[in-house]
């Protein structure tokens, strides 16, 4: 069977769609889509009509891309006012056998998320940190031991309802049918894991168009979150009231102009714009970069505060990352702020590089790892739909509740 699977992460600036296949435990990117998105702001829908109609343009270009119909996502979503919670759940094994099938895993996992999700809040994701055995043997995965019971100890993540329930609405209107539901925060520190991070205690830090993103992670298992309405869309309305243009000229100059530090930016590179009180600008890069390097070094500094408020451990490792690290020169104002602890997340990953992807591509390994720990396997598309894909590549070379109508949650048999 091929492991077909698509993720979408759902911006106040754009919409991010991207569908990969896992081929020998590799992510192999297929199609990475990146429109703009209407009808969000702040992380929160404000029109729903709107939002959906940008998603469903996201996902008619992925799917003429690939010559086949995407209806099935893995969501990913932001934790604003989340709730991490420690907790434990316990099942007992009853066959003669005794071994632990992934059926047992989903089973002790959705035990330890029991009555821990408050009235206004939803469940986002149960995270094992480990599964306990007879006589108190630690497994990462126990399916196929044996055992007369199984324990877990798990982070259960939860979010606001109202949140959740909108973006679903408008995902549900475009066509698609949501597979699973992952916190972008999770994505972020899968698009990096590796063997050194799950041993330290570190942060990921993802600065996007208007939030940023604090999460801490001890040996890979998320333990805090925080996020903060800042981020591109600052540096926008900074030029644009300073300059005393409006912001959709701010905007522009911005994407044209703007470098993350002001140490290269070049004096004579100018711009002539037209004040709001119609008074004729030359505005020149170095100038613009100033304006810009002043807003990231704050978020960096809001970061660096919010990581000593979230944890109390010594941290290994910052990772920074997120769409606005794209912008020219970035490593150099980030370097300066941050520290030798620290460094840029960049992706690379063949067929999508930009960092405004992390969350999305790092969803779709913390899925397939998540899968996998319960047993089973799953693609996106069915048989018939990948042969036509493979011809189009040939010729071109019951549950009414708001986490039961998730699909793919996989506490199920």
């Amino acid at each position: 069977m091929r492991k077909i699977v698509s993720s979408i992460d759902i911006g106040s600036d754009t919409i991010k769609l991207v569908v990969a296949e896992f081929i020998d435990d590799k992510l192999h990117i297929l199609s990475a889509t990146k429109v703009h998105s209407s009808g969000i702001e702040n992380g929160k829908v404000i029109d729903v009509k709107k939002l959906s109609l940008s998603i469903k343009e996201a996902v008619k270009e992925a799917s003429l891309s690939l010559g086949v119909e995407i209806t099935k996502v893995i969501l990913g979503v932001n934790m604003p006012n989340a709730k991490l919670i420690k907790s434990k759940g316990l099942i007992d094994i009853n066959r003669p056998e005794s071994l632990i099938t992934g059926e047992d895993v989903s089973r002790v996992t959705k035990e330890s998320a029991s009555g821990l999700v408050d009235e206004d809040f939803v469940l986002l994701g149960v995270i094992p940190i480990r599964f306990i055995l007879d006589d108190e043997k630690l497994a990462k995965d126990p399916k196929g031991m044996k055992s007369t019971h199984l324990g877990v100890q798990s982070i259960v993540v939860t979010v606001p309802k109202d949140y959740i329930s909108q973006i679903m609405t408008s995902i549900t209107d475009a066509g698609l049918k949501v597979v699973d539901i992952i916190p972008n925060a999770v994505g972020d520190y899968y698009a990096f894991k590796d063997t050194e991070l799950d041993s330290l205690a570190g942060a990921i830090v993802n600065i996007g168009h208007d939030t940023t993103s604090i999460s801490i992670f001890n040996h890979g298992i998320i333990t805090n979150n925080k996020t903060y309405k800042i981020g591109g869309e600052n540096i926008i309305r900074d030029i644009a009231f300073l300059s005393k243009i409006g912001f959709e000229e701010s905007r522009n100059i911005y994407m044209e102009m703007a470098l993350a530090s002001s140490e290269l930016a070049n004096h004579n590179e100018r711009r002539n714009v037209t004040s709001l009180d119609n008074k004729e600008l030359h505005l020149n890069q170095y100038d613009i970069s100033e304006i810009t390097e002043s807003r990231i070094v704050e978020i960096l500094n809001l970061a660096k505060k919010q990581i000593n408020i979230l944890t109390k451990r010594e941290i290994s490792y910052i990772i920074v990352t997120g769409g606005l690290t794209e912008l020219k020169d970035f490593k150099l104002t980030l370097e300066k702020s941050m520290g030798k602890n620290c460094r840029l997340g960049a992706l690379n990953v063949i067929g999508v590089r930009d960092n405004c992807f992390v969350s999305s591509v790092g969803i779709l390994k913390y899925f397939e790892e998540k899968i996998s720990l319960r047993g089973k396997n799953f693609s996106i598309f069915k048989d018939g739909e990948i042969e036509k894909m493979n011809n189009k590549d040939n010729k071109t070379g019951g549950n009414t509740s708001l986490l039961g109508k998730v699909f793919g949650y996989f506490f199920d048999s």
